[in-house]
């Protein structure tokens, strides 16, 4: 089989200018088509690319979830996924493309206790404010690291 591995940054960061300067705007607005490939029952994982998109899982799930433009144009409305989606994605579909699900990406028994604890619950957030949700920490390998929001001074 296959896993697709896409960076849904492209079309939010590019489709604008790849439509004016090169591919058009049909070819530009499908780049990255994460409808396509889960309505084919194929395994998908998120990725930023990095630098080529931020290093963010939660922006990378708000960019499939929403696919706007920072000029406020939907692409491919038809290419959106859910929240669910675009979680999975990030998480269980990340590990797996790493063969490592057995592993890590859900909390489970057996599983390593490596997971992000969210300020707000993803599921119930306007899905436009999914990449704002704030991050309180992180528990790796069952150890707590909370997230220090503390401002930092040069010095």
């Amino acid at each position: 089989g296959c896993i697709v591995s896409a960076n849904p940054y492209y079309p939010v960061g590019f489709a604008d200018q790849y439509a004016a300067h090169g591919l058009g705007a049909d070819r530009a607005d499908t780049m990255v088509r994460t409808a396509s490939v889960l309505r084919r029952g194929i395994p998908l994982s998120l990725h930023s690319d990095l630098p080529m998109g931020p290093a963010a899982p939660l922006a990378l799930a708000s960019f499939a979830v929403n696919r706007r433009t920072p000029a406020g144009r939907v692409v491919a409305p038809e290419q959106r996924i859910s929240v669910h989606e675009a979680l999975r994605a990030i998480t269980i579909g990340a590990a797996h493309s790493w063969r490592l699900e057995h592993e890590i990406g859900s909390i489970a028994p057996g599983k390593a206790a490596t997971f992000t604890v969210l300020a707000e619950d993803p599921y119930l957030v306007d899905p436009e404010r999914l990449a704002d949700i704030p991050i309180l920490g992180t528990v790796y390998a069952g150890r707590w690291f909370p997230v220090d929001h503390a401002p930092r001074h040069a010095g």
